[in-house]
């Protein structure tokens, strides 16, 4: 083999462990996606490959050269469809092993039937594994066609035709036969388009690790926001969450134009005692369904402990608040014999927030409010107007039917 090829099989292959060992030493210390073995298996079979090839002085030697060079862009594919799980890729995995297991004893006839053309057809049937891989990732679904997969696609099409840098030149007058085709051995470019082929994939795939990463990072804060902000048991906004959302919309909002509810289940704690806690936990997820159902989108709910839900209609005064809790208490008494619970009733408490005033002023006039329905017999509304001081009660307003 001429110096230079040999040379160019030697870069080859230091450049096919390189991408092995960058891609196997990531894997050791990150969390290891679905497909990363049959990767480790591709890009360590293909450098091993590319190290036979560089010393393929013995048929053998270059028969199994020429199958592990054979393999990778299949095998690299198979892990991919691992990787995609979800939205399958084109075809199915069968096709990848059906090829690979065609593909080995198929080169094995040509080396024993036709040594001579033996290195041309495993160039032809490296060229269509590569083609039919840069396909099917090419044919990806739109949501996994990232540009690292299209990247590892257009760099396998470009590869698939290194081997037409060796193809069999008339031979000129004078020169040796012999040493024209030894010079133009398709396994030199084969071997070099491998090992760039196994950078470009150890890129991509460090790329796309690196991207599937960041996404679950990101929807695990996401999921401990929720878990942060949300009533598990309700999901409403908790306590802390509905005072921020709160806060907010009061200071986006012209000053009095939101009205501020205050509610809780009636005797709530006799239907833990009688009927357990379960039967306790339906009762406050109907009540924080029904609340949620008769809701404007720019209106906050939020659960502020036990059964105390609030409530903060914007734009919006008592006469309309009154109309809301009306509203939500017969969806509560309609839904009650659906959830095997005996018949709830609500009492409210109704504040217009004024001008300046802070959330916590208004939700304890909101409280008082509150504390006054319950003096005057549970099942009702009242309205509280003046300050916390000096509070003037509405007359309740009964809600619903009256509790059994």
């Amino acid at each position: 083999m001429p110096t230079a090829s040999l040379d160019a099989l030697q870069v080859a292959a230091a450049t096919a462990a390189v991408a092995a060992a960058s891609l196997t030493g990531f894997g050791l210390r990150h969390a290891q996606q679905r497909g990363w073995r049959w990767w480790m298996g591709a890009v360590w079979l293909a450098a091993f490959g590319t190290v036979l090839a560089a010393t393929a002085s013995h048929p053998v030697v270059r028969f199994l050269a020429e199958v592990l060079l054979l393999q990778w862009p299949l095998t690299l594919l198979i892990g991919l469809r691992r990787f995609h799980a979800r939205g399958a890729l084109p075809l199915h995995a069968s096709v990848d092993f059906g090829a690979l297991l065609f593909g080995v004893p198929a080169l094995a006839l040509a080396f024993a039937v036709a040594p001579a053309q033996a290195p041309w057809a495993a160039a032809a049937a490296g060229s269509l594994a590569l083609l039919y891989a840069a396909m099917v990732a090419l044919r990806t679904p739109a949501s996994h066609a990232t540009p690292p997969m299209q990247a590892l696609a257009a760099s396998q099409c470009l590869l698939a035709f290194a081997p037409l840098a060796a193809l069999p030149l008339q031979a000129a007058s004078g020169i040796d036969s012999l040493a024209l085709r030894t010079a133009l051995d398709p396994l030199v470019p084969r071997a070099v388009a491998a090992a760039l082929g196994l950078m470009v994939a150890a890129f991509v795939l460090l790329t796309m690790v690196g991207q599937r990463t960041e996404q679950q990072l990101r929807e695990s804060r996401q999921r401990l926001r929720t878990l942060a902000n949300m009533d598990a048991l309700t999901q409403v906004p908790n306590r802390r969450h509905f005072n921020d959302l709160a806060v907010v919309a009061l200071r986006h909002d012209p000053p009095g134009s939101a009205v501020l509810l205050m509610f809780d289940v009636d005797h709530f704690k006799r239907i833990n005692d009688t009927l357990g806690h379960a039967a306790g936990d339906r009762a406050l997820t109907l009540v924080a369904g029904s609340m949620l159902e008769h809701l404007r989108a720019e209106d906050v709910p939020g659960r502020l402990g036990g059964d105390e839900f609030a409530l903060l209609l914007r734009g919006a005064g008592v006469p309309a608040a009154m109309g809301v809790a009306e509203r939500i208490v017969h969806a509560v008494q309609r839904r009650t014999g659906e959830q095997q619970l005996p018949r709830l009733t609500l009492s409210f408490g109704v504040v217009q927030v004024l001008g300046e005033e802070p959330l916590d002023e208004a939700l304890r006039r909101a409280d008082q409010a509150l504390f006054e329905a319950k003096r005057q017999g549970r099942n009702c509304a009242v309205a509280a107007e003046g300050d916390e001081a000096h509070p003037v009660f509405s007359e309740s307003q009964r809600l619903g039917l009256a509790a059994a």
